[in-house]
């Protein structure tokens, strides 16, 4: 009996333990930042300013990547969990060659962003971006996610209401996919649910979905299970072999993209 007690308290101090370090720790999971000094240059080879977005608590950096045309508005790049803005500029490319501007920003704590991290705050810096995006280029915005990006992407859809969303390898919520690599911790220890799902429900613009069957890092499940939140005039692409790092970069995918946004106005929505 007294070997039963021990386990039983062994077993729970260390399941309590692991929780607790989930919970304290969780931003080494989700995040991959990788900071710059405020003076660091990067190089591109676009033509690019630099933008900087006050908050209440920190300073926010992006990458603003312009196009030869400057006509048809701009394109705000949330990217994934991995680098800084310094790694965009091939994700940019895909949009330049439509005559986009691109404006790639870094989340708090990567580049030269800077603030604590939490997830209200980082669903606000997003709508900040989107604001500043909507002064400069009068309303003519539109929004694209990658990775761990499409958390933001489709926070916008929903609460701004974007006219054309694009989603790269999206997850139905971080929520989800904690629970499938931690399935013995209660939901409660994640700090950064960002539910996606929730904020496609109430989007009224048009969103395109790609993602690859090959995804390692997002299941192709995740991503698919967002069908549900679609309307009639969205799309979403099964990419046949398709990996979470080739995805943006297939030619089914770049021939969609260009054959839709090269017909589509700014100011359409679909009915949902």
């Amino acid at each position: 009996m007294k070997k039963l007690r021990y386990l039983a308290v062994f077993s729970v101090s260390l399941y309590v333990s692991l929780a607790a370090f989930l919970y304290f720790f969780q931003e080494n999971f989700i995040f991959h930042p990788m900071p710059v000094p405020e003076n660091h240059a990067y190089v591109f080879e676009a033509e690019t300013d630099e933008v900087w977005v006050d908050n209440d608590d920190g300073r926010l950096h992006g990458i603003l990547f312009k196009s030869n045309r400057r006509d048809r508005g701009v394109v705000l790049y949330f990217k994934g969990n991995m680098g800084n803005v310094g790694h965009s500029e091939n994700i940019a490319k895909i949009f330049l060659r439509l005559g986009f501007d691109v404006l790639s920003m870094d989340y708090r704590g990567s580049g030269k962003s800077t603030g604590p991290l939490s997830e209200s705050r980082l669903l606000h810096d997003a709508e900040l971006w989107y604001d500043w995006a909507q002064a400069k280029y009068d309303n003519q915005v539109r929004v694209v996610g990658y990775s761990l990006g499409t958390t933001f992407a489709s926070h916008l859809a929903g609460v701004k209401q974007v006219a054309h969303t694009i989603l790269f390898a999206p997850m139905r919520s971080i929520e989800e996919i904690g629970l499938k690599r931690f399935p013995f911790i209660p939901t409660f220890v994640g700090r950064y649910p960002l539910r996606s799902y929730k904020k496609l429900a109430t989007a009224t613009g048009s969103i395109f979905i790609y993602h690859g069957t090959a995804d390692k890092v997002i299941p192709f499940s995740s991503g698919a299970s967002l069908q549900e939140f679609l309307g009639d005039d969205d799309a979403f692409r099964r990419i046949e072999g398709a990996n979470h790092y080739t995805i943006p970069y297939v030619k089914e995918v770049l021939d969609h993209i260009r054959q839709e946004w090269r017909a589509q106005s700014v100011s359409v929505t679909n009915a949902r």
